[in-house]
């Protein structure tokens, strides 16, 4: 089970650094400039989920 979260974890943050990147150097992802804070503030929601439990995957597994 740990090892699947810590999957789950890992794979949301590269979906964020991926949105992010395609944002910031590719293209327009989030339409017009009234959702840009509604575009990066999904991509860091999803990578502080995906920190969130990667670490506590990684946490998990130490103390036991």
């Amino acid at each position: 089970m740990d090892k699947r979260i810590l999957a789950l974890g890992i794979l949301l943050i590269i979906i964020a650094l991926i949105l992010g990147g395609v944002q910031k150097f590719g293209t327009n992802i989030y339409g017009s400039a009234d959702n840009k804070w509604y575009f990066w503030g999904l991509v860091a929601i999803i990578g502080l989920i995906g920190i969130i439990l990667a670490a506590w995957s990684y946490m998990k597994k130490k103390t036991a």
